[in-house]
Order: structure tokens, then C-alpha cells, then sequence
């Protein structure tokens, strides 16, 4: 996993030195689970424990034939935590693992004057589990079935620039889970999502 992440780093870093204007940056979130679902039978996830946190940098490449929209790749790290509750299983426990994440999005900037932006963009992220899932309730670390998880985002944020070449943003967005997290062997399990929260800053090349 580490040579594929290298080999990824290393092709969008060598993809933007191609371009003008390439803008890098580094975002810091919080992750609201909601809407973070349980397969599993009589259980349900607990909203209260349904978060995450983390970081990640990210470029932003001009694509020339539209003004103002950008390839955006990223890579991150998260942690993640999500609460499971029964009342027939007497179950009160909280699943947490780490990932890597790693959207590729689309953004498209709306200028409201020379320095505060408005923005919108969305596209697809794989996710990769690093280590075990770790259970609160037996203290046990399992094997998930399997690493890789794939999602969409659909975002808006702000950006404000206070000189030609940095700015401060902050963004809000939907991380929509398609793939289910389950142990070896089961056909049951949890399916992260959430609300995502971000502030960081970018700097222009």
C-alpha cells in the first residue's frame, strides 16, 4: 500500500509542476457521522459517537477550458469512530479505525470580488483502513473484511485572500459511504458517512 501511495503522490505532484498557477494547500477537518448506517441486525449506530478527525493537503490545477474550475486532488489522514448500541443485544460499544483518504474532486470558484471566493465541488474518494478495527466493549482488534472504501463528496466553501499568492478557506461537505465496513466472514457491518468540516489555507504557485 505505501508503494501505491508513493507512486500517487509522486504522479500528482509531477501533473501539477506541468501546470501554471498550481495552488497547494493544507486543510485540517471534523467529521459529523450522519447518516453513518448499521447492517447489522437489532443494532443501530449512535449519533453521539459518530465522528472523525483529521488532516490533509491537497493542489489545485487549473483546467484551462472553463474559467475558474479546478482539478483538485487530495491525500489526508483520518481517524474515525462509530458508536453501536442494541437494546436486545444490551450493546453499548464504539468501532474506531484510521484511514487514509483520498478524494479527487472537481472545484468550481465563484468570485464575489478581488479576494473573498465562493466555491462548490464534489467527486469521488477511495479510502484505505490502516491497522486494526479496534471494539470499546471487548477491547478486541480485528481484520476488517476489507481496506478499501469508496464514497462521494459534494461540497461548498469560502475562500478569502489576504495577499496575491496565500488565502484562508473553510468548506463544508457530505461524504456519502458506499461500502459496507464487516469483519471476516460476515455478510453485516457499519457504512461510514458524514458531515465534514474544514478550515486550512492555500498558496499559489
Amino acid at each position: 500500500m505505501k508503494k501505491i501511495l508513493s507512486v500517487i503522490c509522486l504522479a500528482v505532484a509531477f501533473t501539477a509542476l506541468a501546470f501554471s498557477e498550481v495552488t497547494f494547500g493544507f486543510r485540517g477537518f471534523g467529521d459529523f457521522g450522519a447518516g453513518t448506517a448499521s447492517s447489522i441486525q437489532d443494532t443501530t449506530t449512535d449519533t453521539k459517537k459518530n465522528w472523525g478527525y483529521g488532516g490533509s493537503v491537497f493542489s489545485k490545477i487549473p483546467i484551462s477550458v472553463v474559467e475558474n474550475l479546478y482539478f483538485q486532488p487530495e491525500i489526508g489522514f483520518m481517524h474515525n469512530s462509530i458508536g453501536l448500541k442494541s437494546s436486545k443485544y444490551n450493546l453499548d460499544s464504539t468501532l474506531s479505525y484510521n484511514s487514509i483518504v483520498m478524494p479527487v474532486l472537481i472545484n468550481y470558484g465563484i468570485p464575489i470580488n478581488q479576494s473573498f471566493h465562493l466555491f462548490v465541488e464534489g467527486g469521488p474518494q477511495v479510502s484505505f483502513i490502516t491497522g486494526d478495527l479496534k471494539n470499546s466493549k471487548s477491547n478486541d482488534s480485528t481484520d476488517p473484511d476489507s481496506r478499501i472504501l469508496f464514497s462521494a463528496i459534494a461540497g461548498i466553501g469560502a475562500s478569502y485572500a489576504f495577499s496575491p499568492t496565500m488565502a484562508l478557506l473553510t468548506d463544508l461537505r457530505y461524504d456519502l459511504g458506499f461500502t459496507t465496513i464487516k469483519t471476516e466472514n460476515s455478510t453485516e457491518g457499519v457504512i461510514p458517512r458524514g458531515l465534514n468540516f474544514s478550515a486550512g489555507f492555500h498558496v499559489k504557485f
